[in-house]
């Protein structure tokens, strides 16, 4: 038995039989449901000592402990200073890695190839260091505060502790602190700033340390060696 349809039903069929699957597909090209986000990007401080090394001191030992980094900056997120007081983190442009042990690396590296010691080290090591080079990171952002003339901050207190059979005491400790303006106000231009101030704190550090006398004292009974690898 065959149903009667009349015009109007009719024309609903057709249209939800052809019209509507055909026009499906030209509409979900026209209108995404999909959120778009930006990017993320990564970023990583690279310092390299230009010239030659010097004349390392024969049996001097450095050992380079982690850098603390002050809690505003030890996130890995890029940070801005845009007031007095007010500080933002951005989440779409990070450091590959934590600001402490990029720093670390990035100080172990120059000072080995200064030539100051005769070995550059990280804890733990098997080498009983005659020297403990320490540090704090007081400043690592972008200083936007101003319209114009964005600038790339970084700071840092040196300790250098000789360490020997008899003692452990400072011999050097100093702030340093870098400001460069910018040439652009990117994050790509604002990793430059970085990289140029702290090529400046390392070249002072280096000239620094060159003005330490790293010779005294600086042998430990071997017996004393393993005792403090377990210790660390």
């Amino acid at each position: 038995m065959r149903i009667r349809q009349d015009g109007k039903s009719s024309r609903l069929l057709v249209w939800f039989t052809w019209v509507v699957p055909l026009a499906l597909p030209v509409l979900s090209g026209c209108v995404s449901l999909a959120k778009s986000f930006p990017d993320k990007h990564y970023y990583a401080l690279d310092v390299t000592r230009q010239g030659e090394p010097g004349v390392p001191v024969s049996g001097a030992i450095l050992d380079v402990r982690g850098l603390f980094v002050s809690p505003r900056f030890e996130g890995k997120e890029l940070v801005y200073r845009t007031g007095d007081t007010r500080y933002e983190s951005d989440f779409y442009n990070a450091w590959f890695v934590s600001p402490s042990a990029m720093l670390t690396q990035q100080v172990q590296n120059w000072l080995r190839n200064a030539g100051l010691f005769e070995h550059v080290v990280a804890t733990p090591s098997y080498l009983d260091a005659t020297h403990i080079l320490e540090g704090t990171v007081t400043a690592l952002y972008g200083d936007y505060r101003q319209q114009e003339g964005h600038k790339a901050v970084v700071g840092m207190h040196i300790v250098l502790i000789e360490d020997n059979s008899t003692r452990r005491a400072i011999v050097f400790q100093r702030d340093y602190h870098q400001v460069v303006e910018l040439t652009e106000s990117s994050p790509d231009g604002l990793t430059r700033g970085w990289n140029q101030a702290l090529q400046q704190i390392f070249m002072a550090l280096e000239e620094d340390l060159r003005g330490v006398d790293l010779k005294a004292n600086n042998q430990k009974p071997a017996s004393s060696r393993r005792l403090n690898y377990l210790r660390r």
